[in-house]
């Protein structure tokens, strides 16, 4: 399966977007899959690795070889990869599979997204390049540079317990948002497969006895012809069924023109068993004409033409119900198929059964859990991982250091150069500020960093620029601004 890999910081795991059908049903197109370097490798896992022409990784299984060299195939190729890669070819082994997520991925990193992100750095970026002279932009890379180390010196002053509950709950949101993205992107519950069935049908036809007469060529007429009734007035009519065993019972629906209906049963229920069952129902047209001529006396309303609705009910065992249907007209002179002979054969519509919905399932480092599971995981871990990050915040904000110079470490390390002890420049002023803040505010100023150094149990802090030298140092009293040193002779140097 071809994939796009994006390689993480740690260089000893990838993402791989999937492309094409070579692994289904394992994985789909769309697909986002986790691999994670393993010192070793072993039939049957599932590894990404990158074609030497070309480099697209390619995303297959293990089937032989050794790590020589691995015989890889797609569970859905018929044939093995033409490529052999050795474990250090390997680039891991699928650890996670999130269906679909892949697609959000590529919609994040599309060439629009991404020029719509390029395009709003550049307007920022030239506006402050515009309106800012050198050394302003030598400040703005100095605090962005204490912006992003600052939060990793943070969290290395944090003690240890701290740093461990940080991880944690780092690690709980990257896998609650993991398991949030495909359980909440998709339904909560998926059709299965349709149930194929081979259908129920009845084959009608029908005969009478005809004896010997110039109407007919036999002495039996059969369907479709019509049943003259000056010959005879009895009709078998027969049934061939095919389908789930059940219970058969036949029922006939008079009707005529004028709105008259009525319901004779011919048959009681019967049950069968097997998949094929034949039954004849006989048809006295006298009876049904009788009945029908009662009620237009009593309503007043033409008996002609009657329309014989033969009506088999079948009940299966399975509490399915098939009732074909079929139709006759009766009038004084014969007994005839209104339609064609293809009326004589009824099919159940339903011959196809929906799949029965079930929840739908994802798999995560190979367990598989229901989409109904991950969102309530999901939403426990991310609100844990809030709670525990808030709780590092605050208990971070209470722990106070043990002195001046581990809080101006914890806070200010961005800025911060280990220095050994040095002397004062010559023939540069040396002043003393009030707080490290303001030497802090010197030094992102004018985009310089502050040496320090210890001696004696004191920490001195200095920033030079190019007219003077800025100094703190702790647990001395700091001398006022207005007071400056005095100039040192070129001869002679002062320590700091």
């Amino acid at each position: 399966m071809a994939a796009v890999g994006l390689v993480l910081a740690t260089g000893q795991a990838a993402v791989v977007v999937t492309h094409g059908v070579s692994m289904n049903p394992v994985y789909h197109q769309g697909d986002l899959v986790v691999v994670a370097r393993a010192p070793s490798y072993a039939t049957g896992e599932i590894v990404a690795y990158r074609m030497p022409a070309g480099g697209v990784v390619t995303l297959h299984r293990i089937i032989g070889g050794d790590e020589a060299g691995f015989v890889l195939k797609g569970d859905n190729n018929q044939s093995i990869d033409p490529v052999k890669p050795t474990a250090g070819q390997i680039i891991g082994r699928a650890v996670l599979h999130l269906p679909q997520a892949g697609l959000w991925l590529r919609g994040l990193t599309s060439p629009p997204v991404l020029a719509v992100i390029a395009f709003a750095l550049m307007a920022g970026g030239g506006t402050a390049v515009a309106r800012h002279r050198r050394k302003r932009r030598r400040t703005a890379m100095t605090r962005h540079t204490a912006t992003v180390h600052g939060s990793y010196a943070a969290l290395a002053a944090l003690p240890l317990p701290l740093r461990l509950v940080a991880a944690l709950a780092l690690a709980a949101g990257v896998l609650g948002l993991a398991l949030a993205v495909p359980a909440w992107t998709g339904p909560l519950e998926e059709s299965g497969e349709p149930r194929r069935t081979d259908g129920a049908s009845m084959v009608f036809s029908y005969t009478a006895d005809v004896g010997k007469t110039p109407a007919y060529d036999g002495t039996t007429a059969t369907s479709p012809d019509p049943i003259f009734r000056k010959i005879t007035d009895t009709v078998d009519v027969h049934m061939s069924y095919r389908g789930e065993p059940g219970a058969l019972s036949v029922a006939a629906k008079l009707s005529t023109p004028g709105g008259w209906h009525s319901t004779v049963a011919l048959a009681p229920e019967e049950r069968f068993t097997g998949d094929r069952h034949e039954a004849t129902v006989t048809l006295d047209l006298t009876a049904l004409q009788d009945r029908a001529d009662a009620a237009a006396a009593a309503t007043g309303m033409p008996a002609e033409p009657v329309t014989i609705a033969f009506m088999p009910r079948i009940q299966t065992d399975s509490g399915k119900e098939f009732q074909p249907t079929l139709n006759l007209n009766l009038s004084p002179l014969q007994l005839s198929l209104p339609g064609s002979s293809q009326d004589l054969t009824v099919t159940d519509a339903d011959t196809a059964a929906g799949g029965t919905p079930h929840p739908r399932t994802l798999g995560i480092f190979g367990w598989s859990m229901t989409a109904g599971t991950a969102r309530i995981l999901s939403a426990v871990l991310l609100l844990a991982a809030l709670a525990a990050g808030t709780a590092v915040v605050l208990l971070a904000r209470r722990q106070t250091p043990a002195d001046e110079a581990a809080a101006i470490h914890r806070r200010y390390a961005s800025l911060l150069v280990p220095v050994h002890p040095m002397p004062a420049p010559a023939a540069r002023p040396l002043i003393d500020v009030e707080s490290f803040a303001t030497l802090a505010k010197l030094a992102e100023r004018y985009g310089l960093l502050v040496l320090h150094w210890t001696r004696s149990g004191t920490e001195t802090f200095i920033v030079q620029d190019e007219a003077a030298t800025y100094r703190y140092r702790t647990g001395v009293h700091q001398a006022r601004p207005d007071q400056l040193a005095a100039p040192v002779g070129p001869a002679s140097e002062a320590s700091l």
